[in-house]
């Protein structure tokens, strides 16, 4: 990702993150009002209810006083802001607290209250309550209820602040979201254009964070996968050239006419031509497993042909192997009596123990023991393999599984092989659902660990 090119703040995630905004100011807005009319109005309205009947009682002892009346009126204009009427039966008026009183009900008002209904009026809001509250009505009482307190007077300049605070908090909601997000992008672009140095360069605690540092890590991986390919590739070419040049020579020997010569360069082309023939199997074998790991077997073709096999049956043909192939390595078996079965791909498990035994015999003097060790543990079958031998390196041993990889690099390739047993080891017994581990100490030896599951039962 180039430095010239700086993200820009993206419009319409701005415009999106303002206007959640601003609903949630309404919604703001709308608790308050729905808080406003049931929290605070109905309890005023009932306290004004309750104190208007405690008012009407002293107003009806008071109608012949008219004097007494007025002062009473004015007593609860002070006290709580009521502005009352009081009108007799017909319409006359007796007293009021008001400069401009009310009117007096209609015939179909009065009617209404007659029958004890309680009249209110919309406009202006009026509690119309009767005088005396028990009995035939001899009067009655107009009050009008104080209104809510309206809005300051300062709301236009209350609502463009407000807008004017959201949009900037908003702003910076936006950038801190649009920024890293850009970046991400721009990142994912130019890593699919083929930059696999590209990173990110989001360092954040949050969940943004968390998606770039876990797109760091896909690239990362995905870098150290192609490139261990193009390694791969490069190994498997060096690999083929050297025995393919061998038997270019020999064959240019042999076509010169010499019988003896001829004859001689078949052994070695037979020789290279099993070397070739092993060196592909083991890489296409080690894809095999590889793409079975992922999920993507080619084919349908199954990485495994498993079938029961006596674990017992399996190391004494092993054995048997390496004391032909090395004779001049002692074998030793501590391999306990009855071993367990296991569902296997006898082929593939046999080649797996076969390189491992081929390693500790390579790797060691000559007379020197090799060990090899059996039991059952925890349900499960344990496996040592133990040399005498150089050792490895501690700084080597992370590396011992990557294929072509050679700890000893002074040696000869006849010698040391390609560099695939115990990457291809590892993955076979992996792909039995085992592990394989390995310990060494430089000029002690090296012991291979493995452990596979077996047949419940």
């Amino acid at each position: 990702m180039s430095s010239a090119r700086r993200p820009r703040l993206s419009g319409r995630l701005l415009w999106r993150i303002y206007l959640v905004s601003l609903a949630q100011l309404l919604l703001i807005a709308l608790s308050f009002h729905l808080a406003r009319k049931y929290v605070l109005e109905a309890p005023r309205k009932h306290f004004f209810d309750r104190n208007a009947t405690y008012f009407v009682s002293e107003w009806a002892r008071l109608r012949e006083q008219p004097e007494e009346l007025r002062g009473a009126l004015e007593r609860a204009r002070e006290q709580l802001g009521l502005k009352v009427t009081i009108h007799t039966v017909d319409g006359r008026l007796l007293a009021s607290n008001i400069s401009s009183p009310r009117d007096a009900l209609s015939a179909e008002e009065f009617q209404q209250l007659a029958r004890g209904s309680v009249k209110v009026r919309s406009e202006p809001p009026l509690l119309v309550v009767p005088i005396p509250e028990e009995g035939p009505p001899e009067a009655y009482a107009m009050l009008e209820l104080p209104p809510p307190p309206g809005p300051p007077p300062d709301l236009a300049m209350t609502i463009a602040v407000v807008l004017g605070c959201t949009a900037i908090t908003s702003l910076v909601l936006a950038r801190s979201l649009a920024v890293p997000l850009q970046r991400l992008a721009a990142a994912a672009r130019a890593f699919g254009e083929g930059a696999l140095s590209v990173r990110t360069g989001v360092s954040r605690r949050d969940e943004l964070g968390q998606v770039a540092e876990a797109f760091d890590e896909m690239a990362e991986r995905i870098t150290l996968l192609l490139r261990s390919q193009k390694e791969l590739l490069a190994n498997v070419s060096h690999e083929l050239r050297t025995p393919l040049s061998r038997i270019r020579v020999a064959l240019d020997l042999a076509n010169e006419g010499d019988a003896a010569l001829a004859r001689e360069s078949l052994a070695d082309i037979a020789e290279d031509l099993g070397e070739l023939e092993r060196l592909v199997e083991d890489v296409l074998t080690t894809a095999r497993l590889d793409a079975a790991a992922t999920g993507q077997t080619p084919g349908g073709t199954p990485p495994l042909r498993r079938e029961l096999v006596e674990a017992r049956g399996l190391l004494d043909k092993a054995a048997t192997r390496f004391r032909s192939a090395r004779p001049e390595h002692r074998l030793e078996m501590h391999v306990e009596e009855s071993l367990p079965v296991l569902e296997a791909d006898p082929v593939l498990l046999r080649r797996a123990l076969d390189n491992l035994l081929d390693n500790a015999g390579k790797y060691s003097e000559s007379g020197s023991t090799v060990r090899l060790l059996a039991r059952q543990s925890d349900g499960k079958l344990q496996v040592e393999v133990a040399d005498e031998g150089i050792g490895i390196d501690a700084s080597d041993l992370p590396h011992l599984f990557t294929p072509f990889f050679r700890s000893d690099r002074s040696r000869a390739r006849r010698t040391g092989g390609v560099g695939l047993g115990l990457a291809l080891a590892r993955r076979i017994i992996g792909a039995h659902g085992g592990t394989l581990t390995l310990e060494s100490q430089p000029g002690v030896g090296t012991t291979a660990h493995v452990t596979l599951p077996v047949v419940s039962g």
